[in-house]
């Protein structure tokens, strides 16, 4: 008879040793060049395709080893995201396949599972080191394509321990438990030390008293986490795995606590949107027992319970915002959050010390209308109107007060009463007339001068300018004469210089006013902090080089483009627009303007 255990076996040895499907020789998919398949939705703008060519492969691979991948800002992501994940020929040289390589792992690096798991699979000729299909199969099961991930076993296989490991996983997300706990066996038999695999294994099955708690730093502890339903803490959230924080934002089990961490982490490195952001947190404001631990969960909590003041809404608000100004892409994250506790607050004495702050919020959240709000005075209520006299106070009427004049006296015989006004000033009348014949007639009232707006006010409406590419003229006009009003001082006439040159970079032509006055008040001293490097960047851009015009880029600005001088910031710009990156060129921009910081 046949044991359980050998049945398991023989069960487990069909399942993974049989074809998921017939292969196809000489397939055109086998003709496809992996550097043409792009990954990018079918709304999303991808870069040119000749975006490789023209500079040497040993150039741009140094600067893709050297690409910065972590710590971007939203603009920087946009950027490194299209290099990526768009299609496009391939570059020239023998460095080719290496260069491929270095595309997936920039696009793992990004947290984009999908587009490396599908990169991994196609390298023909990974660098030493690199198991590219265990990759594949790993990102796969983050991805929730179990099926696909374990397809991969049918295929041969590089010696590592990876794929012993994977085998027990398959059978276990099959359900075959049995299965699994042999495959675990034969895998610590060939050497693979994984205690918290086979724990986790055999804690499926109830042979563990006990489990051990879920880890998240892989797509094998992700799948068997969930599948074995093990406890999940907020340390088991991996800061340096956007993807599996992502993929954990998304799920419904996970708990609570965890799930905002996680949705943090991806929201910051743009893998979620803010709809998605907004779900997580509101799942945990619903659950029971849910206590708010963060800065950003307080306010959230302050302004979802209806219970709190608006005072106290707006110091939560204001606390985690100023807590995300360590960085453009975590303070855009916790703006676009919090748009909605911002929206229901008025503007007054309880929240007018926190006005700016909130308008810079919206402007990061997209909010341009909401960003103007919070910097405009709200009218003055009229004053109220009159009482009504009442007939005592208006006393009698005309006929009456004649009817007991002097007419109507008792008068003695030959006693007579004159009536009439006061008696004429004949040298008054004519110091009068002399006055008007010299033409010597008082002045007018002058209407009341309007106080110009405050610099922090006129740099918002100028950042709504700078932000919206479909801003109109007269709003155009109108904020750039308030800007030059404000600048009171050679500090905020330098900062309204800089962002009169912004908009022209930025493809917003500033009026006539405000040329001359970029022209007199720019300032010198920054004018450029790296003047080789941004030269470099057009001269790319020139080239039609695009993957270089980005790489060179995110070097340059490094995760704080208000940091570049002028002369720099207006070179990288113009090569972005070259290049047909211009909505991420308007958005670096505005990041150029150092908005998520305090004023200048």
């Amino acid at each position: 008879m046949w044991s359980r255990r050998a049945l398991a076996g023989a069960v487990l040895a069909t399942l993974l040793g049989c074809p998921a499907h017939a292969q196809i020789e000489d397939s055109w998919l086998e003709q496809v060049d992996p550097w043409g398949i792009s990954y990018l939705g079918e709304d999303e703008p991808a870069l040119r395709t000749r975006m490789w060519r023209g500079a040497r492969g040993e150039d741009l691979l140094a600067l893709m080893q050297d690409a910065r991948t972590k710590g971007l800002s939203p603009a920087e992501q946009i950027l490194m995201r299209r290099l990526a994940l768009s299609g496009g020929r391939a570059p020239e040289g023998e460095d080719r396949d290496t260069l491929l390589a270095e595309r997936a792992r920039i696009a793992f690096e990004l947290g984009e599972a999908a587009a490396a798991a599908g990169q991994f699979s196609e390298l023909k000729s990974p660098p030493p080191g690199v198991d590219a299909l265990a990759m594949a199969a790993d990102l796969n099961l983050v991805l929730g394509n179990e099926a696909t991930a374990c397809e991969a076993l049918n295929t041969p296989n590089p010696e590592s321990d990876y794929w012993p490991r994977l085998r027990a996983v398959c059978a276990a997300l099959a359900g075959n438990t049995s299965g699994a706990e042999l495959a675990m066996e034969m895998a610590q038999a060939q050497g693979v030390d994984d205690g918290w695999l086979a724990s986790a294994i055999f804690a499926m099955s109830g042979v563990t008293p006990n489990p051990p708690k879920a880890r998240f730093d892989s797509g094998i502890g992700f799948a068997m986490s969930n599948r074995a339903v093990l406890e999940v803490t907020p340390d088991a959230v991996p800061q340096d795995r956007a993807d599996i924080a992502a993929a954990m934002a998304r799920r419904k089990l996970t708990p609570p606590d965890v799930r905002v961490k996680a949705a943090q982490i991806a929201a910051e490195a743009g893998l979620i949107d803010r709809e998605e952001f907004r779900i997580a947190y509101n799942s945990a404001l619903a659950a029971d027992g849910f206590n708010p631990r963060t800065l950003l969960s307080e306010a959230m909590f302050a302004a979802a319970d209806g219970m709190s003041s608006d005072a106290e809404t707006a110091k939560a608000i204001a606390a985690a915002l100023i807590e995300a100004e360590e960085s453009p892409a975590h303070f855009a994250a916790t703006a676009s959050l919090l748009r909605a506790g911002m929206a229901k607050l008025p503007l007054s004495p309880d929240t007018e010390d926190k006005a700016f702050l909130f308008a810079r919020a919206n402007i990061a959240a997209g909010e341009f209308d909401e960003a103007i709000r919070w910097v405009t005075p709200p009218e003055p209520e009229p004053e109220p109107a009159a009482p009504e006299p009442t007939l005592e106070e208006i006393g009698p009427a005309p006929e009456d007060a004649e009817a007991s004049g002097p007419a109507n006296l008792l008068v003695p015989t030959g006693i007579t009463i004159e009536t009439g006004g006061p008696p004429e000033d004949t040298d008054a009348e004519e110091a009068s007339d002399e006055l008007l014949a010299e033409g010597e007639m008082l002045p007018d009232e002058e209407d009341p001068v309007a106080e110009p707006p405050t610099f922090e006010a006129a740099w918002i409406g100028a950042l709504v300018i700078l932000a919206d590419a479909d801003a109109r003229k007269d709003a155009i006009e109108a904020a750039a004469d308030q800007l030059i009003a404000a600048a009171q001082n050679e500090e905020k006439a330098e900062a309204a210089a800089r962002m009169f040159a912004l908009w022209s970079a930025a493809g917003t032509a500033p009026p006539s006013e405000a040329r001359t006055f970029l022209s007199i008040e720019s300032p010198t001293a920054d004018s450029s902090s790296a003047p080789g490097d941004a030269i470099a960047i057009w001269a790319a851009a020139r080239s039609g080089t695009a993957a270089e015009v980005v790489l060179r880029t995110v070097s340059l600005t490094n995760g704080d483009p208000s940091e570049l001088g002028l002369a720099d910031i207006t070179l990288i710009l113009a090569a972005l627009e070259d290049i047909g990156a211009g909505d991420a060129a308007r958005l670096l921009a505005l990041e150029a303007t150092g908005y998520w910081k305090e004023t200048p």
